[in-house]
Formats: structure tokens, sequence, C-alpha cells
């Protein structure tokens, strides 16, 4: 049972119904809050989830805050949410994310029970930036679910990959692993 009042879209409505001006307004207010999430030294990963065309919740990347390689956007978005509202409510819920969400967290958006996602910057973009080892686009995930879930993206990918660029490159990145590593072997001890 939700917490949260619902208006049920109609059952014709789907996210490819949804005016682009209105995805790229939730991208756009995606990759603030990536930006944000850097100035406070986290990864440039951010994810919202709208209800009934309103920000219910939002939430950025901890990995490196809480070194925890699961606390991506999109896994800290439902471990907030997935309590106050139902799958069944979530499935008419949509969730925006500024970069394209990897294996995990599509796995885990369609356990969840959300049928809608917004990503701006596609994986092989990502992957073509930073080298990430894993791309595997989102919807070959989705593709072989059982329940279709609509996926619309890349959205203004250019500026997310801007985000990205500035904070690849950065030497304070290559640093803040170093720092995380010795903050890991000093809890060992």
């Amino acid at each position: 049972m939700s917490v949260y009042p619902f208006t049920h879209l109609p059952s014709h409505t789907t996210l490819l119904s949804v005016p682009q001006t209105s995805h790229e307004k939730f991208i756009k207010e995606c990759y603030k809050l990536a930006r944000r999430s850097v100035k406070r030294g986290k990864h440039p990963f951010s994810a919202i989830l709208l209800v009934n065309n309103e920000v219910f919740a939002t939430a950025d990347n901890t990995f490196t805050t809480n070194l925890d390689c699961t606390a991506h956007a999109e896994m800290n978005l439902i471990r907030k949410v997935q309590h106050q509202i139902s799958s069944e409510d979530l499935a008419q819920c949509i969730l925006y994310s500024s970069t394209e969400p990897c294996a995990m967290c599509a796995g885990a958006i369609y356990w969840a029970g959300i049928r809608n996602v917004v990503f701006g910057c596609s994986a092989a973009a990502l992957k073509k930036l930073a080298g990430q080892p894993l791309d595997i686009p989102c919807r070959d995930i989705f593709r072989t679910a059982h329940d279709k879930v609509s996926v619309v993206g890349p959205v203004l990918e250019e500026e997310g990959l801007k985000i990205h660029q500035a904070f690849w490159k950065r030497p304070i990145h290559i640093e803040s692993k170093i720092k995380n590593a010795a903050v890991l072997v000093a809890n060992e001890n």
C-alpha cells in the first residue's frame, strides 16, 4: 500500500507519449544534481523519480562516500522509495537518470516495479570516455523481461558528457581512489 496519493495514468498513456520537452526538463535537473554531487566529492550520477509529473525523490551516487559499490544513484533512489510506494504504483512512475542504468541498476529497476526509464548519457558514450568495463545497454536487459519497460534515451547526451569529461579527467579522481583504498585498509586493521 502506498503512502503517496496517486492519480493513475490512463492505461493508454505511455512513456513515449510524454513530450520530449518534459524529458529534457527532468534530464537537465538530473545533470544539475550530478554537478552538485561532483562538488560534494561524489561521482557524477543522479536519479529522479517522477510521480504524477512531480519530483517525488532524488538520489545521487554515494559509491565514494559510502565505500559501497552498489550505491549507484538508481539503487539509492529505489532504496529511498521502495517502502513508500507499491510496485504497482511504481509502474506508473518515471525514473530519470543522468546516465544509462548499468546492468545492476536495470535489474533493480525492473524488480522494484518501475516500468518507465529516461536517461541522459548512454552507457556506450560513458565507456568511450571513462573506460567502463561493463557496457550492457539497459534496453538489452529490459528486452528479456516478462513485463515491458519503456526506455527513452539518450536525452541531451552532449550536455551530460561535459559533466563526465570534466570529472573523469580530473587528477583528484585518481587521488580519491587512492584515499578510498587507504580507508579500506585502515578499516580492516
